[in-house]
């Protein structure tokens, strides 16, 4: 065989190869881009899929031209179910999921933007931690967002391992995300461990603060902080239209207790008035804020007998969700059920209300501060 002849063959013999493997990767579709082949017990399941997300999620944003999208972190990719009546008015708007896990604040800034100026954006609800919301300098991000390079999709080798990697996990791996962007997470494990850990973190911050037990029931001192970049997003949801929901992120009542008894929970509080403040400033009736700090049977969701509502101290399951989303979003309940509305009349109101339903919580429900001590000090899962 001659030179020629043999270059010519391995030529043909590494392009077909290249063309098996795109086509196996074009079919199993690990990305979960294409979502045109899905096969029951081959590739239905896509547990690489959060893998690919952050370079996904943008592009199918802008080809499928959503209307509504949920953007933070992980909380509101966990907590959310974008397909809810409520958030999608009855199933009007084409909604997604558009949070990551352990997104910034910054980062879901440039998500937001990059939602506004890529897709016919209507509604837009956004988690925040209460605290200083600086604005973002998103050129970098920009630049990647949403491109896809098809070679990268179907040829890379990488991917043929998350294809392979896809098949195998069909039986044995539970669903992990929503075609709409929602997360499980640790939804089929058990997670007591993650609770703890996350409750001795708290503690272990309260011990350097030397903080304890300060229940002061005014919000009288003021603290600086930046909060540019959310005036942006106002700014921007007004110039785009864009109904803009905002909520400050809840937590287990376990997790809230720990905050209280460390007296880290006025720095909270503060920071929630002064960003009501700025939206009276703004008057800005496209934008509206919630909070959900609260006792009561679902905060206090037993973590350590197996919990309904929540997965650990911080991330809530979609069921807290909906009930979040109602609140928000349906005009026609009477009155909302977990939340409040953030506004400047009544966030004192708010607070000293909460102290008064933490003691009345604590009092109906005396095995309260057992069942934490016993997260606390857990060392086997029951």
């Amino acid at each position: 065989m001659t030179l020629k002849k043999f270059a010519i063959k391995f030529l043909c013999g590494y392009f077909f190869l290249l063309a098996l493997i795109g086509i196996f990767n074009r079919v199993v579709d690990p990305s979960w881009y294409y979502r045109d082949i899905e096969i029951k017990g081959f590739n239905a399941i896509k547990p690489e899929f959060r893998s690919f997300e952050r370079d996904i999620k943008p592009a199918l944003l802008m080809r499928d031209q959503v209307e509504a999208i949920i953007l933070g972190s992980s909380y509101s990719e966990i907590g959310f179910n974008p397909t809810n009546v409520n958030f999608t008015d009855q199933g009007r708007l084409k909604s997604m999921n558009f949070a990551f896990a352990m997104a910034s604040w910054e980062k879901v800034q440039c998500d937001f933007e990059f939602a506004l100026d890529n897709a016919p954006i209507k509604r837009a609800l956004v988690g925040f931690h209460p605290g200083s919301l600086p604005i973002a300098n998103c050129a970098k991000d920009f630049a990647s967002l949403g491109q896809l390079n098809t070679i990268d999709l179907l040829l890379n080798y990488s991917v043929l391992e998350y294809s392979v990697k896809t098949i195998q996990k069909q039986q044995a791996q539970a669903v992990t995300h929503t075609p709409e962007g929602m997360y499980f997470y640790n939804r089929w494990l058990k997670y007591i461990f993650l609770a703890r850990d996350d409750l001795r973190n708290q503690l272990s911050v309260c011990a350097k603060t030397g903080k304890t037990n300060k229940f002061s029931d005014t919000l009288d001192s003021e603290s600086e902080l930046d909060l540019s970049g959310l005036q942006r997003m106002i700014e921007s949801a007004r110039a785009h239209g864009v109904e803009l929901v905002l909520f400050a992120y809840p937590q287990h009542a376990y997790s809230l207790e720990l905050e209280m008894q460390c007296g880290e929970h006025k720095k909270k509080w503060q920071a929630m008035k002064k960003i009501a403040a700025l939206l009276d400033a703004e008057s800005a009736k496209h934008v509206r804020a919630w909070h959900f700090y609260s006792y009561n049977d679902v905060t206090a969701d037993s973590i350590l007998r197996g919990a309904n509502y929540w997965q650990d101290t911080k991330h809530f399951n979609f069921e807290v969700g909906n009930m979040m989303l109602a609140d928000m979003f349906n005009e026609t309940a009477n009155k909302p059920v977990l939340g409040k509305p953030l506004t400047s009349n009544n966030i004192q109101t708010d607070y000293q209300e909460l102290l008064l339903e933490r003691a009345e919580y604590q009092l109906r429900h005396p095995e309260f501060s057992a069942a934490l001590l016993e997260i606390i000090n857990l060392e086997q899962v029951p």
